[in-house]
């Protein structure tokens, strides 16, 4: 379906907002990743050939595009390459806690913008928690106790909306040395309670906040909107429609994506109180999932959870007046079960979607961090290759193959 919808209405969706003079043209690197899905997959546009020494039985694998936007064969694939990643190599056999922030509207609009503001909020994101469990440490007799996190930057809502927003999965206690000699020895925490969560998210609200200002985002509690928006005005008319989950161009600018099921009567829906879980001006803070430190397959679960890809292709259809409808995983308090979009109001959401290039999306803090000094002690040891069996003396070895790629 996501296919179909933009093999018959990209090159339309191009060339409208290339004729709207007054907002320019959409960035180089959101065509490229737009136009590159089409070739995902498809074995006429390249492939590589695979041969197996027992049986000689071909397979060929097509080449992907490698997006990380918003197509579901890349994204499932870096998907289960990141959990595998980080069960097999980085997160130790300790409980481990989920750490989810959210913030303002308009700061994720900043954040979509600048990776680099981005990398400022998530880096003080994660200095304050890291910092709050090694004063948890210290409180139960650990001294110089460090804890570390892994770190993932999801742009994208339940609905295909721009909403960036950061997943941690952070080690629920901190690991000790006595001696230089001796392997780090890890003490789980006590788990935090509501007014610790409350604190932590006044704390990190006052803090990005202040960022902004040193930044000059903001002044006089007003977000100042940067240079970006004069050079891609059209990136950013996108950008701040799907936050608020409106259309940004056509005939139905402005106006809001229309879904089913919703029940006005109901609307808006005040979000419940949850355990672990404060909400202050705008800035959420959510640290009530824990995994146990036997629970590996709990683990990659939420591993996959916090890395996968924004859109589930088998909840993607088609409505007999040519609609594209997204049904949600799980309905709204206020009864929407899904979203419909015209195609071209559809691609534009893809739009949104597509992070900046050479921009991480997934990042390593504290004791786990690349050059952690205790990092090499505490990863787990990746699981050994099997050895490659020897061939009988008859078999004779397998020419390469003749190509690599047809064209």
């Amino acid at each position: 379906m996501l296919y179909q919808v933009l093999t018959e209405h990209l090159e339309t969706f191009l060339e409208t907002v290339w004729n709207d003079d007054a907002r320019g043209d959409l960035p180089s690197f959101v065509q490229k990743e737009l136009r590159a899905f089409l070739d995902c997959g498809i074995l006429a546009k390249g492939f590589v050939r695979v041969r197996c020494k027992d049986c000689g039985k071909d397979a060929f694998v097509a080449f992907s595009c490698k997006g990380r936007g918003f197509c579901p064969s890349c994204s499932g694939r870096r998907m289960a390459d990141t959990a595998a990643h980080l069960v097999d190599r980085v997160l130790p056999r300790v409980p481990v806690r989920q750490w989810v922030l959210s913030l303002p509207f308009r700061i994720r609009f900043l954040l979509a913008y600048d990776p680099k503001l981005c990398a400022a909020v998530r880096s003080l994101f994660l200095r304050t928690i890291l910092r709050f469990l090694r004063r948890r440490g210290e409180e139960q007799g650990f001294c110089d106790g460090r804890s570390g996190a892994v770190n993932v930057v999801q742009r994208f809502g339940s609905t295909l909306n721009l909403n960036v927003h950061f997943h941690a999965l952070i080690l629920d206690g901190v690991f000790t040395r006595t001696s230089p000699d001796e392997p780090p020895v890890f003490h789980a925490l006590p788990p935090p309670s509501d007014d610790d969560i409350a604190d932590l998210t006044e704390a990190l609200r006052r803090r990005i906040l202040r960022l902004l200002h040193r930044r000059g985002r903001l002044r006089d509690d007003e977000i100042l909107e940067g240079s970006e928006q004069d050079t891609e005005p059209l990136l950013a008319a996108c950008y701040a429609a799907s936050i608020q989950g409106r259309v940004a161009l056509g005939k139905d600018a402005g106006s809001a994506v229309q879904r089913t099921g919703k029940i006005p009567a109901l609307s808006p829906v005040h979000p419940a109180t949850r355990r672990r879980c404060a909400q202050i001006g705008g800035f959420s803070l959510h640290a009530n999932v824990r995994i146990a430190a036997r629970d590996r397959a709990r683990l990659e679960r939420i591993c996959r959870y916090v890395a996968r890809g924004p859109i589930a292709q088998d909840r993607l259809f088609q409505t007999k007046d040519g609609r594209v409808e997204y049904v949600l995983r799980t309905p709204f308090k206020d009864g929407t079960r899904s979203v419909l979009f015209e195609p071209l109001q559809f691609i534009e959401k893809l739009a949104a979607l597509v992070p900046r290039p050479r921009a991480h999306l997934v990042t390593y803090h504290g004791v786990l961090a690349p050059a952690a000094e205790w990092r090499q002690d505490i990863v787990p040891t990746p699981p050994s290759k099997p050895k490659n069996r020897s061939l009988p003396k008859d078999d004779q070895p397998l020419d390469p193959p003749p190509y690599a790629s047809a064209g």
